[in-house]
């Protein structure tokens, strides 16, 4: 999404050059609010985890008006992969021959779970992860975050500058830190996971990940540079004494086979409550 942004922001800013945009002008302002009137963002249900095909027909519909304040209009379809057939063939006509003053852009991290009938009709550009490092001096130079809190997001973000803020954004240390008492108390029972989209589930599996990986690493006698939770490693170490080397390979087990369950789209509220129990139990 990050790249998508840029991207838009390079084709509607006022004073953008061949290669980038200004970055500062009322436009790219308006579109990191994502207020810009000639930008629209399709994103897959929150409930049904998947775009809607009414979403795609009411795109298609908006895509062939002339554009509000600028001179084109960019679409961005996010989880582009979630498209039902339905939605999918809906949408095909207009990548064939979309209009001139219009940009779509659709974003997957399976190119593989795309209709192969959209793929022929796109462009695809494919995106490498940056090593962890590198983000952590990007969110400390450019966005002024402090080095232990960039150094968590990039662990956390997998590389993806992106996703590292938009953790940043949505406080993902807010999170963390309910799910790390939570797992410090052994339960995640009176942790909720209703209504949550499945980014957000896998952002919860994601940290619990690295919760315990942490906590196994200190307790194998590595390292704390290679903590990801920095910021929390006397309590890391506090768990490494207090929890046994059986346990954490049951819970770091468990914490995966739910990724996996929630790739094979199964009920996500089922999912993490199955594993809160198992995390009791272990």
């Amino acid at each position: 999404m990050f790249t998508a942004l840029s991207f838009a922001k390079a084709i509607l800013c006022e004073n953008a050059t061949l290669q980038e945009s200004c970055d500062r002008c009322p436009v790219c302002r308006k579109i990191d609010n994502l207020s810009h009137p000639d930008l629209f963002i399709l994103r897959p249900d929150k409930k049904s985890a998947s775009i809607k095909i009414d979403d795609v027909r009411q795109l298609i519909k908006d895509i062939y008006l002339k554009p509000f304040e600028a001179k084109k209009k960019v679409y961005i379809i996010d989880g582009a992969e979630t498209m039902k057939h339905e939605a999918a063939n809906a949408l095909l006509k207009t990548l064939e021959e979309p209009p001139t003053d219009s940009v779509l852009i659709l974003i997957t991290n399976n190119l593989k779970a795309l209709f192969h009938t959209i793929v022929s009709r796109s462009q695809v550009v494919r995106f490498f992860t940056l090593k962890a490092a590198d983000v952590k001096d990007i969110l400390i130079k450019e966005y002024s975050l402090d080095e232990p809190r960039a150094h968590v997001l990039s662990c956390l973000s997998g590389g993806r500058l992106g996703e590292a803020l938009r953790h940043r954004d949505e406080d993902v240390f807010q999170l963390r830190d309910s799910l790390i008492n939570g797992a410090s108390k052994g339960s995640l029972l009176g942790f909720s996971f209703d209504d949550m989209p499945k980014e957000k589930n896998r952002a919860c599996l994601d940290i619990l990940l690295s919760w315990f990986r942490d906590i196994l690493t200190v307790k194998a006698g590595a390292p704390f540079s290679m903590v990801v939770n920095i910021d929390k490693i006397d309590l890391v170490s506090g768990e490494a004494k207090r929890l046994s080397f059986e346990y954490l390979q049951d819970v770091i087990a468990n914490i995966v086979s739910t990724s996996a369950y929630l790739d094979q789209n199964v009920n996500q509220k089922l999912a993490m409550s199955v594993l809160g129990l198992k995390l009791a139990s272990v």
